[in-house]
């Protein structure tokens, strides 16, 4: 009867920590703390304001295709990321591991994400460089008004 009531607080403290961990990734999925949800918060932003910003035609088209380039690009080098994962965890099922094959798929893997990181940078810089100096304020601006009180 211990042991099963033991095993049942087991799983209750695992299932609680689970859903835990769920709900982070869901938040970050969501926009909350990653750069890809920040960049395509902010270029959202810009778009749903671009009368009050008084953005021309011509920003705005450039600011769409800047976020679903770089959208398409994070797809990308995520699906890129998920199969070395796959290979890895493949390496490491097999009798008789291969250390130096996995290590350079563990570079691979490491390199891409630092790549995409570095995307991502240049995304943003990109989209902050469309803007004129008083689009810049206003969008300050906006945002200061647009934050929700804590």
């Amino acid at each position: 009867m211990r042991k099963r009531f033991i095993l049942i607080a087991c799983l209750v403290c695992f299932s609680l920590l689970t859903s835990q961990v769920y709900a982070e990734q869901g938040r970050m999925k969501a926009g909350h703390g990653d750069m890809e949800g920040q960049f395509c918060q902010k270029a959202m932003l810009i778009v749903k304001n671009q009368e009050e910003l008084g953005l021309s035609d011509e920003q705005v088209k450039k600011i769409k295709d800047l976020k679903l380039a770089t959208k398409k690009e994070m797809i990308r080098k995520k699906a890129e990321i998920d199969v070395l994962a796959l290979d890895i965890k493949a390496g490491l099922w097999e009798d008789e591991i291969d250390v130096a094959a996995l290590n350079g798929l563990i570079d691979r893997k490491y390199e891409l994400k630092k790549g995409k990181a570095k995307s991502l940078v240049a995304a943003y810089a990109s989209l902050k460089s469309m803007l004129t100096k008083e689009q810049h304020k206003a969008l300050k601006s906006l945002r200061k008004r647009s934050k929700p009180k804590d």
